[in-house]
């Protein structure tokens, strides 16, 4: 089975908001999870943004698709024939706003991380307990960034699972990433709330 490495970039151009504008779709970013054989394979590619858009998203990879009116978030599922770096682009229609750029780099894993989730959280009297998988293959060293100042590094065979408690609600940005001779990192944003 082919594993990939998601090595994110993001990066967004908005144009200037007015009355009109503010109540057209936004896009805001795009994100990246690998699909696994049972879901057809590829790269599940998530479009982030409110309200209703037509847009292109460029795949980077020569192939392109149009979608017509979708309300965001809008998520479609892409086959990318070799191993390499691509730049996904999407672009709205008016009245939609934002343009998002991501890079992605493809590559088979046979000794890293793949991807991170977390498990809904319970509210304790000091902070909200979260857990967190980081998915992936074989035994590694990873060091995990919670995003509220905090980073373990963690030592073990994939998949493995912590538990973290966050001081207070808010969002957060979760990330691990693989040392050598393991390969990947992955990033999660979190939503939290009591």
């Amino acid at each position: 089975m082919k594993r990939i490495t998601l090595v994110i970039v993001l990066a967004m151009l908005v144009s200037g908001s007015s009355a009109a504008a503010q109540e057209a779709g936004r896009i805001t970013r795009i994100e990246f999870r690998p699909a696994t054989v049972a879901e057809g394979g590829g790269v599940f590619i998530t479009l982030v943004g409110s309200g209703s858009c037509s847009y292109t998203i460029d795949f980077g990879d020569g192939r392109s698709e149009t979608r017509t009116s979708v309300i965001l978030p809008d998520r479609l599922r892409h086959s990318y024939s070799e191993d390499r770096e691509y730049l996904v682009v999407a672009t709205p229609e008016k009245p939609c706003e934002g343009v998002a750029r991501a890079k992605l780099d493809v590559r088979a894993i046979s000794r890293g991380i793949w991807g991170l989730a977390a498990g809904p959280g319970t509210a304790l009297p000091h902070g909200i307990h979260v857990t967190i998988t980081i998915d992936g293959k074989g035994e590694c060293a990873v060091t995990l960034t919670y995003g509220d100042g905090t980073t373990d590094k963690v030592d073990g065979t994939l998949p493995l699972r912590r538990a973290h408690t966050y001081a207070k609600a808010g969002t957060y940005e979760l990330r691990a990433v693989a040392a050598a001779p393991c390969r990947g990192e992955a990033a999660l944003k979190l939503e939290i709330s009591r």
